[in-house]
């Protein structure tokens, strides 16, 4: 690691307490799901004191993907709609998108680019799980979104380096040496050990693990986000990344992009939209 990233990881690190807490809501719908008496109704109940949670959990009960014959009225008919792990997964993704922001008029900028990326990658990451049938779809939605889960921070901390800041070959040279490091501190420190490794794995084209998982699937998930970037040039071929081997997508489209997404194009723009608001 260059002496200046070093510097960079250090000061985040050392102020660990300045990192964002997961979000409270979260982790009361997760301590409810634990007890062996929780339901619906209990959740609800946590969920009901976020207004926007509430919206965000009805509308999406409402979308493409979830309806059936008739809409969900209420809260506690979504829930059920969805069901409860899946709600869970769902409303750690929404209050997680914007937990960091800023006054400095540039960092706010990237901010938003990374934000706009991650929910990019988080709903491709779900609908590919949907696919394969491995992985439940609320879940990679949730490991799509925390990727990247590090790079809000390391750009907050470049505020004081506004020469690698504002040099996009600096910049993300920059974010590739430390997201991983970092990201893998927020998780550890919001209890989601579970998804070190697909933190870990940001951008390790090469990784190759035994059998198909999680992190190989995001993998793949990240290399459609990052079609029609500068960086997507530079990356491998899908058909030698290990991990897209791993799983049984079928063929790929003349656009470069997997059947199943060009199938679910208006669920994948309903899904953004919603997570986006």
């Amino acid at each position: 690691m260059k002496e200046i990233y070093q510097e960079i990881y250090q000061s985040i690190k050392s102020n660990k307490s300045k990192l964002p807490a997961a979000p409270d809501i979260g982790m009361k719908i997760l301590s409810a799901l634990n007890k062996p008496d929780g339901d619906v109704k209990q959740i609800v109940k946590i969920i009901e004191n976020d207004a926007g949670l509430v919206a965000f959990i009805i509308k999406t009960a409402r979308s493409v993907r979830f309806l059936t014959r008739s809409a969900p009225k209420d809260l506690e008919s979504a829930v059920l709609r969805i069901g409860m792990r899946e709600t869970y997964h769902l409303s750690i993704a929404f209050l997680s998108r914007a937990v960091y922001n800023s006054s400095n008029r540039d960092v706010l900028k990237h901010l938003r680019e990374a934000r706009k990326f991650s929910t990019k990658l988080a709903v491709i990451s779900y609908f590919l799980a949907g696919a394969v049938s491995r992985i439940p779809p609320s879940q990679a939605l949730l490991a799509g979104l925390f990727q990247d889960i590090g790079v809000p921070a390391v750009l907050v901390a470049l505020e004081k380096y506004p020469d690698i800041l504002n040099d996009d070959d600096k910049r993300n040279a920059c974010l590739d040496a430390l997201a991983t490091h970092v990201g893998a501190l927020m998780l550890q420190q919001w209890g989601f050990d579970d998804l070190l490794e697909v933190v870990k794995s940001r951008k390790n084209w090469a990784m190759d693990n035994q059998s198909a998982g999680l992190a190989d699937l995001i993998l793949v998930a990240r290399l459609h986000a990052m079609i029609g970037t500068k960086e997507f040039r530079e990356c491998p071929p899908l058909h030698k990344l290990p991990a897209f081997a791993k799983y049984n997508f079928g063929e790929l489209g003349p656009n470069n992009t997997l059947q199943v997404l060009n199938d679910a194009q208006q669920e994948i723009a309903e899904i953004e939209a919603l997570l986006s608001a």
